[in-house]
């Protein structure tokens, strides 16, 4: 079963989200979006950004955390291929992303993602220990 799948949403996009733990589920969330933007393979990795986040809970850490990455990419004009989380837990997430300037002579973009939403928005433990999640972009 593929870490992530797309679903049709009005308007906006969405995604399922699966992991076998906390780490792989945003880890998984995360190449989701990079591979809704772009395609992950004309990007290289030439820089990094560190990113640092807290919030209350595990929903909200999901949505601070793409929306952190969808601010990253716009501010710093930058595709991401690939993140690294070295913390996590329910509330805090410490990662670095990479990546590299945009260059739209070489990178092949599919869609610009405007914001993650709250919309239908959830992040479950399954009985199992499995993580899911599902998320709604404003495109």
């Amino acid at each position: 079963m593929k870490p992530f799948e797309y679903i049709e949403h009005t308007a906006d996009a969405g995604m399922l989200v699966r992991g076998d733990s906390l780490h792989s589920l945003f880890t998984n969330a995360a190449q989701g979006l990079f591979e809704m933007i772009a395609v992950v393979d004309s990007i290289d990795e030439t820089s990094a950004i560190d990113i640092q986040l807290e919030s209350e809970s595990v929903e909200m850490l999901l949505v601070t955390w793409l929306d952190e990455l969808v601010f990253k990419h716009e501010t710093e004009e930058m595709f991401f291929k690939r993140v690294k989380i070295s913390t996590i837990n329910p509330t805090e997430l410490v990662a670095k992303v990479y990546g590299e300037p945009t260059d739209f002579s070489k990178h092949i973009v599919y869609t610009e993602v405007k914001a993650v939403t709250y919309h239908q928005l959830y992040a479950v433990q399954n009985t199992d220990g499995d993580w899911e999640a599902q998320v709604i972009f404003d495109l």
